[in-house]
């Protein structure tokens, strides 16, 4: 949870790589009151951080493939995981990445998307829109494009950040595909007032998201009735 004085407080991911950048990092993108106070911050000025709260992304050593679906700003929290998976050598080959932005100009780190495909992976780029012509990746939604994943459906853990109806859409999907269901992985955004269970601020479906979460599976989600949501947290 990040705070700007007198401005609010955010949910916000850590993108930064454990064992690769010696600091704390965060991808944040001006959209609201919270975030804009932030981004207008200075070297040396104060930013108030509590946290982290809740659980991580599970990896599982019962699945070969392994599948990222990003939306947008959803491949900041899933970098790391991503950086994880390409440093072990026996599952680099075994990683795609679909990733969605709304246009080119939208992008979020083109150079690490790269980096990613020379290092094995299979990256799927893709926009909503494009108005120029030097585009190189796809057109359309991500859930366009899972034909191009390099992975075995039924035998493979998808991590899925993003919009929460493209959120809903995948993992819709990815069921219809023969995928487990508690391999189906994804991350809800909530405020967490406490962060320690007792305001029941993020309370949802009989889960505490900043105790049970924020990372439930496909399983999790059906099972307890947790309905995806954004709270407003620009």
């Amino acid at each position: 949870m990040v705070s700007a004085w007198g401005a609010g407080e955010v949910p916000i991911s850590i993108t930064s790589t454990p064992g690769v950048s010696p600091d704390l990092e965060l991808c944040i993108r001006s959209v609201g009151n919270v975030t804009r106070a932030v981004t207008k911050l200075a070297a040396g000025d104060s930013l108030w951080i509590r946290g982290p709260y809740g659980n991580s992304f599970p990896v599982f050593d019962d699945t070969r493939d392994t599948l990222f679906v990003c939306g947008g700003i959803g491949v900041v929290p899933l970098r790391p995981l991503v950086n994880r998976m390409l440093a072990d050598p026996a599952k680099q080959k075994h990683v795609s990445v679909i990733y969605g932005s709304r246009n080119p100009s939208e992008v979020l780190l083109s150079g690490e998307t790269e980096s990613w495909t020379s290092r094995g992976a299979n990256v799927v780029m893709t926009v909503d829109a494009c108005d120029i012509n030097d585009w190189k990746g796809c057109k359309g939604l991500v859930t366009e494009h899972f034909h191009r994943a390099n992975v075995d459906f039924r035998n493979c853990t998808a991590y899925i950040c993003g919009p929460h109806p493209m959120i809903q859409a995948t993992m819709r999907d990815l069921s219809l595909m023969g995928m487990r269901e508690d391999r189906i992985i994804t991350t809800l955004e909530s405020h967490m007032k406490c962060g320690v269970g007792k305001c029941g601020h993020c309370y949802c479906g009989g889960k505490l998201i900043c105790e049970d979460g924020p990372v439930f599976s496909l399983q999790e989600i059906k099972k307890h009735g947790i309905r995806p949501g954004v709270d407003d947290m620009q």
